[in-house]
């Protein structure tokens, strides 16, 4: 009894397989409509020069370009219905006119044909196999398993062939029907005839891979690279691709990586890989300099694939997720808008994805009552959506409805209370309402899920500050100096802090710091002018108070200091 196994998360794997390499059911070719016109009786009546000729071509068809195949299996077409004209009872011609027909994607008249061979000798393997490809081609699974089942029962006659062909086309109509397990029974059978049968190891592979069998779909795509030869209708760059989702599945990010790449070696205008290569990069890292990094590499993979396919949604999609964390928000709702008016294809990702990553665009625009419509357009189309109602707290925080942005970012927590993210964003609404204990709460439980969050550990040490707890407040911004040092505001809070514990030397090389990576930050000017006044450096404090008011007039802070300082030095 077969039993049928369903696995989800496989959008991109059938995408890939299906479109970014088209796959004939015999040979790869592109699509051909095909004269219908029948020319039999024309040209020489020698039979067995037509059968020649028609076989000639059907070898220069299998070795020759995209562009010629159509040429190639013409003129086989027209020699092998010359040679049935000469000869309408021979068993072989009709076989070979069959073959013909399936590698034009005439599946129909490929099955009368193989039926004119099997009315002249009825045990004949091949012919019997031929109906099988073309009715699983046709989506009829019933009859095509019974055709391969009779022609491996037959066991004769396969011509040129061998069993491993019904075996592997077994394969296929059983996977395509979601039958993963006795699919790779078939492959190894066809194994058994042809151990180094390429296209069978390439489907065993991707059948592991359905069941998520991961070490063992690499083991038989590793198989098939290596052996390299008798390939069908797989390829070498359908087996890297196979690679690249393993690798994956398993979160080897370099390997994937590596493994696309060879892929877009043997076919550079594939959108589809470079796609799946954009995913992954964008995915590297929690470390935020090397995710800046790898989001650049990401956005030129996926600008690449809309190269090739100006349509495709999904690495529009991957476009604007990657240009928001850029900050790029223009850019960004350029390419969802692109997205929502795209082919449809959204692979893992959703048209919900799509109206969320909008909102996120339009947020960093300021634009937010817009940003609001598309965020509840994300929740109306995917009701348990964690992070398109984290969004819309978000929103309601930039509106100052903060009673409106806690109920959201609650519905959020209900859904999901793993997300860091979402306990981040409580926390700032928390801060914003001055409730510190709670924002402090809610920082340290998403720093419990993401330690690796650069602007948390910012945010918490302001809610230390606020708090009046300094030293912690120091720490917390060390933890955010440990993962981006290149952060100004960072910065300028280890000052401030500094400053509150009454290290004031220290406060004043910080300060420094902010200002060799902005030297406009005007708030750095007045902590270093207030600290060097503590110290009693009095010219140096108002040299840098001065500055500060050039850049920020109206820094109160700035003007009180320097007044305090002006009145005790005219005394």
């Amino acid at each position: 009894m077969l039993s049928r196994v369903t696995v989800s998360g496989t959008m991109m794997l059938r995408s890939i397989w299906h479109c970014a390499i088209p796959v004939m059911l015999f040979l790869l070719m592109p699509s051909v409509t095909w004269a219908q016109t029948s020319l039999l009786g024309e040209g020489i009546e020698d039979f067995e020069y037509w059968e020649n000729l028609c076989k000639l071509h059907i070898s220069a068809a299998k070795e020759a370009t995209a562009e010629e195949k159509e040429e190639e299996y013409s003129q086989a077409l027209v020699a092998c219905e010359h040679a049935i004209a000469l000869r309408p009872k021979d068993v072989n011609i009709w076989v070979e006119h069959s073959g013909i027909l399936l590698n034009t994607e005439q599946y129909s008249e490929a099955i009368a044909s193989a039926n004119q061979a099997l009315r002249f000798e009825a045990a004949h393997s091949l012919a019997m196999t031929y109906q099988c490809i073309a009715y699983g081609a046709l989506n009829q699974a019933e009859a095509a398993l019974e055709r391969c089942n009779e022609a491996l029962r037959v066991n004769d006659n396969w011509g040129e062939r061998n069993p491993s062909l019904a075996w592997v086309y077994r394969g296929i109509i059983l996977a395509q029907e979601e039958y993963y397990v006795q699919a790779v029974q078939a492959y190894d059978l066809a194994l058994s005839v042809e151990p180094q049968y390429a296209f069978a190891l390439t489907k065993k592979c991707e059948a592991h891979l359905m069941l998520l069998l991961t070490s063992q779909a690499n083991q038989s795509c590793e198989r098939a690279l290596a052996a390299n030869q008798l390939w069908g209708e797989a390829s070498p760059a359908i087996a890297w691709t196979l690679l690249g989702t393993i690798h994956t599945q398993e979160e080897k990010p370099d390997e994937a990586i590596s493994a696309y790449d060879r892929v877009l070696g043997l076919d550079p205008t594939n959108a589809f890989i470079w796609a799946a290569q954009g995913q992954v990069l964008e995915n590297l890292d929690h470390n935020l300099a090397h995710n800046l990094e790898h989001n650049e590499e990401a956005l030129v993979s996926y600008e690449q694939a809309v190269i090739f396919k100006p349509d495709f949604a999904r690495a529009l999609l991957g476009k604007c997720r990657v240009l928001n964390r850029l900050s790029r928000y223009k850019d960004a709702l350029t390419a969802c808008d692109a997205a929502l008016s795209g082919d449809g294809d959204w692979g893992d990702d959703t048209l919900a994805n799509a109206w969320h990553e909008r909102s996120i665009a339009l947020t960093g625009k300021g634009e937010y009552e817009e940003a609001l419509a598309s965020s509840n357009r994300a929740v109306g189309l995917a009701s348990n959506y964690a992070a398109a109602f984290n969004q819309r707290s978000i929103i309601y925080w930039y509106l100052k409805q903060y009673d409106e942005a806690i109920d959201a970012n609650t519905q959020a927590l209900v859904i999901d209370d793993s997300s860091d993210d979402v306990w981040f964003t409580r926390g700032l609404i928390f801060r914003a309402r001055t409730e510190y204990p709670r924002a402090l709460a809610a920082y340290d439980r998403g720093l419990g899920l993401n330690p690796y969050n650069h602007w948390a550990w910012t945010n918490r040490s302001m809610v230390l500050w606020e708090m009046g707890d300094y030293g912690e407040a120091l720490v917390s911004v060390e933890e955010a100096i440990r993962i981006n040092d290149s952060s100004v505001q960072v910065w300028y809070n280890k000052g401030a802090a500094q400053s509150a514990l009454g290290d004031y030397e220290g406060a004043i090389e910080t300060y420094g710091h902010v200002l060799v990576l902005d030297e406009r930050y005007a708030a750095a000017l007045t902590g270093r002018g207030i600290a060097r006044f503590y110290l009693g450096e009095d010219e140096a404090a108002m040299e840098d108070l001065r500055a500060a008011l050039v850049l920020n007039p109206e820094d109160e802070l700035a003007k009180e200091t320097l007044e305090t300082l002006t009145t005790a030095m005219e005394e």
